[in-house]
């Protein structure tokens, strides 16, 4: 993918609202930042990135992003003419890493082929895209990049206002686009089928609806308006519970959720077995914050 880079990017949320939750807005600003920060990592860039926030017209939001340097003592633009090619780097592989949950939706590809500089990927309905080599390392190899797409179309998705995402150049020209009835798929993380079984692992929000302290005991939640009851496998989480967080009905945790599932013969389908939560990303309090509102400037 061949990007006109200039100073920054713009990620922009569509609705019919001139608000955002600001949950919502919060997860996917911190989300984004963590995918950037792990690419300039791999890459060895060693940049920081500042988040600015705009509104334009009604019925849009708009991320301003620009990246700088924070390591030295005045601010300097990342995106000068010695360090533009990193800047550019970064930036093609937010897009790409997005691009590979759009095409792929949680399961594995049909095939994948290395070039000299460029990955091939096929999924298995025949489509196919070519993404930088380093991109797919990426993906392939770090799984913090792979919760943070997750959890950020997840986010998305429980926000009823909003209908579709972009990430755009400085000029407002998308460089990819995400509909509303695309951001359940780009939540889910993998699918495993083996033997009749099928295993999911999907980005999710929970509701707390009763609380279970011993290990081998099931919390019970509320999951997308259906009660749920799931086992949380995360021991770190049990650590902070010896250490004295309170929680409480209503409070909403953001896991990565397992749904082991059945084959059926005599339904056709997969039947739900169980449900199991691998780790606990985040814990929010019931009382949600005030939405954030958007003026025009």
């Amino acid at each position: 993918m061949e990007l006109a880079i200039k100073n920054d990017f713009k990620i922009k949320f569509d609705g019919q609202q001139h608000q955002v939750d600001a949950n919502v807005l919060i997860s996917s600003l911190v989300h984004t930042t963590t995918i950037v920060q792990e690419v300039n990592r791999y890459l060895n860039a060693g940049k920081k990135i500042e988040i600015k926030v705009k509104a334009l017209e009604k019925g849009s939001f708009l991320i301003h992003i620009e990246l700088i340097e924070t390591a030295f003592e005045s601010l300097k633009n990342l995106l000068t003419k010695e360090n533009v090619v990193v800047a550019k780097e970064i930036i093609t592989a937010l897009i790409e890493l997005i691009q590979i949950k759009k095409i792929l939706k949680g399961k594995n590809p049909k095939s994948i082929e290395k070039e000299q500089e460029r990955t091939k990927i096929e999924n298995h309905n025949g489509d196919v895209i070519y993404i930088e080599n380093y991109t797919y390392n990426i993906y392939n190899n770090n799984t913090i990049v792979k919760d943070a797409l997750s959890q950020n179309f997840d986010a998305l998705n429980n926000d009823p206002a909003i209908t579709g995402f972009e990430i755009t150049d400085e000029n407002e020209v998308p460089y990819i686009r995400i509909e509303k009835e695309e951001f359940e798929d780009l939540a889910l993380k993998s699918e495993d089928i083996k033997e009749g079984e099928r295993r999911i692992t999907e980005a999710a929000t929970l509701n707390i609806v009763r609380v279970s302290f011993e290990a081998n005991l099931k919390w019970d939640f509320y999951y997308k308006g259906n009660k749920i009851s799931a086992k949380i496998a995360d021991p770190t989480f049990y650590e902070i519970i010896d250490k004295g967080q309170a929680f409480a009905k209503g409070d909403v945790l953001k896991v990565e959720l397992q749904i082991n599932q059945q084959f059926d013969e005599s339904v056709n389908t997969y039947v739900i077995k169980s449900y199991q939560i691998n780790k606990i990303h985040q814990h929010d309090l019931r009382n949600k914050p005030p939405q954030i509102n958007f003026e025009k400037e």
